[in-house]
């Protein structure tokens, strides 16, 4: 069923979660620990979003199969200068292929993972400022949104950075550190 609920921008997630319609409530958590935390709470046809009840959203969008996991410690999942927030492009096993960042400050940093030899390795979008992007995602517009991921699958270009993650997660996906 479509509860015919559109995203206009990344916060209407809430929109989503506030209806709680669930007609699907399968999540694949793949047997991780902390994926097993995390709970469907609204899913039609067009989109399902699960969560761990505190710094984690998943959302899935079913029309443009993309999976988007948001980990903020701010309780309206808006970017904070203060606090961390982190929008995860995740492929279809849940580990994340791409993130839009902000650590502290006001300045966000996109990053391209890829696994291999059982180690994550890292690449840093290059010149994501002189591109004039607005990357400040309270205030992009979903469309914007879908329109930046397609930038950055096929436009950016990446430079290595000398930091690989933890072997762990080669097989825990990264964005779960936020779950506790």
């Amino acid at each position: 069923m479509d509860k015919e609920i559109k995203l206009t921008t990344l916060s209407d997630i809430n929109k989503l979660i506030d209806n709680a319609y669930i007609c699907d409530s399968t999540f694949n958590d793949y047997s991780k620990d902390r994926l097993e935390r995390c709970k469907v709470i609204f899913s039609d046809r067009n989109y399902k979003v699960v969560t761990d009840y505190n710094k984690t959203r998943i959302l899935f969008d079913k029309k443009y199969k993309l999976i988007f996991a948001v980990v903020s410690i701010s309780p309206d999942f808006k970017a904070r200068d203060f606090a961390p927030y982190a929008l995860y492009v995740l492929d279809d096993k849940m580990m994340p292929i791409y993130s839009i960042s902000m650590l502290g400050g006001k300045e966000f940093h996109i990053y391209k993972y890829t696994y291999k030899d059982k180690q994550v390795h890292i690449e840093k979008a290059k010149k994501i400022n002189e591109m004039n992007i607005n990357l400040n995602l309270n205030n992009l517009r979903y469309s914007e949104l879908l329109t930046l991921i397609d930038n950055i699958k096929n436009k950016f270009e990446y430079e290595y950075i000398n930091k690989s993650l933890d072997q762990y997660f080669y097989d825990v996906p990264y964005w779960t550190e936020g779950i506790r």
